[in-house]
């Protein structure tokens, strides 16, 4: 008898594992949508607040490429999970209201510099536990498509944190010149 009682166990749980395991992965790559598109409505916010004001143009054009690159990062991870036939969740995203009320543009740096911190986070999880649950084309494309455009724009906005702490005494001055450089060049953010 207790024999039986153990092999309807061992069933159990090795019918059951994948289930556990796929919930695990995909709770974490919902988690990073979630966060590639609150990542685009928080750019998007910040390009339309520096429009209507008028005088920062160059970082509102900035940031209107960069919530174009974060929708699109929601949607190149909806495709590769639609295309393994698999389904995710999208719940509502909401911006915090200091964000969504946000004036000034060193703030406004320092916010997107801590949401690609976030992003990248979110993304080494979805990495581990694709690992874990020895999905490897997940692991694959979180590393060759995700990771590496990832790195670039933390790097990118990191340097920029870094720039203006460095010229904290001309921090006006510095932001017109920034300003004037994305206004000038068609700068993209990688």
């Amino acid at each position: 008898m207790v024999s039986s009682s153990v092999s309807v166990s061992t069933i159990i749980i090795v019918i059951f594992l994948p289930l556990i395991y796929t919930t695990g992965l995909k709770s974490v790559y919902e988690v990073q949508i979630q966060k590639e598109f609150l990542a685009s409505n928080i750019y998007l916010t910040f390009a339309h607040r520096l429009s209507s004001h008028g005088v920062y143009h160059g970082f509102a054009k900035f940031f209107f490429e960069s919530a174009e690159e974060e929708r699109d990062h929601g949607k190149e991870l909806l495709d590769f999970y639609n295309v393994r036939n698999r389904e995710v969740l999208l719940y509502d995203i909401n911006i915090d209201d200091n964000i969504a009320k946000m004036e000034d543009l060193v703030e406004m740096i320092r916010a997107a510099d801590q949401l690609e911190k976030q992003v990248y986070d979110n993304l080494i999880q979805v990495r581990l536990q694709a690992n874990t649950e020895k999905d490897y084309p997940t692991v694959h494309f979180i590393e060759t498509v995700m990771l590496e455009e990832q790195t670039t724009a933390l790097k990118y906005m990191s340097d920029l944190v870094k720039r203006i702490e460095r010229n904290s005494d001309n921090v006006a001055i510095l932001l017109q010149m920034m300003d004037q450089d994305l206004r000038k060049k068609q700068v993209k953010k990688p």
